[in-house]
């Protein structure tokens, strides 16, 4: 069962509200913090309620709650049971969180010319990885690519 929400970034809490009931959403998410992946305010996604038989792996992406705040962004790293998450678009800010604050898991991308993303493609995920390695690039990076309207 998926259900559709449009919502800004402040009502990612009724989100996660849907997601404790077990069902799936679509949401279109506002923010570049996940540029180039998903672009804000033009991309939907789909985000499958969070279960912890199934750890969040890293290069994943996940919604979580972050100093009252939920976001979506990619897991970098686990360590001593945290859970460090960026943002694609970020510069410099991670964020720590505990698997209590982990409530859905970033399933599908879809993009405004119909294509789809899996977002457990393996090579989705390679690709996640070898854009955090140049994450000292990204402030020149970022800019070029939306000078050309990529993703």
């Amino acid at each position: 069962m998926v259900r559709r929400v449009v919502v800004q970034n402040q009502f990612l809490a009724e989100v996660a509200r849907v997601l404790s009931e077990g069902c799936s959403v679509k949401v279109r998410i506002d923010g570049e913090s996940m540029y180039p992946f998903i672009r804000g305010g033009n991309d939907e996604v789909e985000l499958q309620p969070y279960d912890a038989s199934r750890p969040l792996q890293r290069w994943e992406c996940a919604l979580f709650k972050w100093k009252g705040r939920y976001m979506v962004h990619r897991c970098i790293e686990i360590q001593n049971g945290m859970y460090r998450m960026m943002g694609d678009g970020n510069l410099s800010q991670i964020e720590e969180v505990p698997e209590e604050a982990i409530v859905g898991i970033l399933s599908t991308i879809y993009h405004p010319d119909g294509t789809t993303q899996d977002c457990r493609d393996t090579q989705w995920l390679l690709r996640g990885s070898r854009w955090y390695r140049w994450r000292a690039l990204r402030r020149f990076l970022i800019p070029i690519l939306r000078h050309f309207g990529r993703r």
